[in-house]
């Protein structure tokens, strides 16, 4: 997304945003600005998958909030924040997660398995893939192409507790207890960031992937941040300068952080557990007192639940008045 060099503006810059350099990044609508370049994305990219020299991505293409339906039977929508074709034939899709919620990991299967599917449907519409003989297009009827699926999370990774990084791949239960733990299917892949448990200071921050996940973590602080020397991420941190974001971009970065569908997932799991411990301590009793203070533990109970998610302490207030 190109901008001019002079922003025009019809709206003074929001008060949500004052004192902030940079909009955050941990937001989607900033996430997207700060990518939405092919050579950031292969930057990116080429870090998270470890590639070097030849082995770096030539080209991609890439398309922000990609929506994919199946009909499995019933009709299923999933939206990619980021889904990405690589030159070699590499589908990935980047997602920035904010929020932890219930089937958090159930979420990412789901989504892994749409990726999959769009994945081999795309391969499959290829320009090789059409040249090829019905025979050997018969050979490769169930042959997928390789797909990686990054999620950015803003909090705990599931089943890593205290890292900032984790993969998840296909593994034979025979060759772990014999000590040899190989992948059975590599090209299927799950990558994992957390940005809390990134931890690194500038001295530490070695390569690429150091260097985002830097920018991910702390734009959203207030102040400037460094380059590293790169052009690529000279361009991005530009891309998401408050003083850069046209009116559309800070009323949509403005609207995402004070509500998203994930917030709604998180509040609908809170209230439930609320409910669901108050019953089991027969709070609600039927007397009027015992209905009373039943309303009030289950807002401590929810409030206590969205804070340890990461919800602010408005969204928090809301919550508790609509319930």
């Amino acid at each position: 997304m190109k901008k001019s060099n002079k922003i025009i503006r019809k709206k003074p810059i929001p008060q949500s945003f004052a004192g902030q350099v940079y909009l955050d990044p941990r937001y989607e609508p900033a996430f997207k600005e700060l990518f939405d370049s092919e050579d950031a994305l292969k930057d990116f990219l080429d870090g998270v998958l470890g590639l070097e020299g030849d082995d770096k991505i030539r080209t991609i293409k890439f398309v922000f909030d990609k929506s994919i339906r199946f009909r499995v039977p019933q009709s299923k929508k999933i939206i990619f924040d980021v889904f990405i074709t690589t030159n070699s034939g590499r589908y990935l899709d980047v997602e920035m997660q904010k929020l932890d919620h219930d089937f958090l990991v159930d979420r990412i299967v789901l989504y892994n398995a749409f990726l999959v599917i769009k994945g081999k449907k795309e391969m499959e519409r290829s320009e090789e893939f059409l040249a090829l003989s019905k025979e050997k297009k018969e050979k490769k009827r169930y042959e997928l192409p390789e797909t990686i699926s990054i999620w950015i999370c803003d909090f705990e990774l599931p089943y890593a507790k205290g890292e900032y990084k984790d993969e998840w791949a296909v593994y034979s239960q025979c060759s772990i207890r014999n000590g040899r733990a190989i992948p059975i299917f590599p090209k299927n892949r799950y990558i994992f960031f957390s940005l809390p448990n990134f931890k690194k200071t500038l001295k530490e921050i070695d390569g690429s992937v150091d260097a985002w996940l830097y920018l991910l973590s702390h734009a959203g602080d207030g102040g400037e941040l460094p380059d590293f020397g790169s052009d690529i991420i000279r361009d991005a941190l530009d891309r998401i300068r408050v003083d850069n974001a046209d009116d559309k971009l800070l009323l949509d970065q403005e609207k995402y952080m004070s509500l998203k569908d994930d917030y709604r997932i998180v509040l609908a799991s809170a209230i439930i557990r609320a409910k669901e411990e108050g019953r089991a301590r027969g709070l609600a009793e039927g007397r009027a007192e015992g209905r009373a203070e039943g309303a009030r533990e289950k807002g401590r109970k929810i409030a206590a639940f969205l804070r340890a998610k990461g919800v602010s302490e408005n969204l928090i207030l809301d919550a508790l008045a609509q319930k």
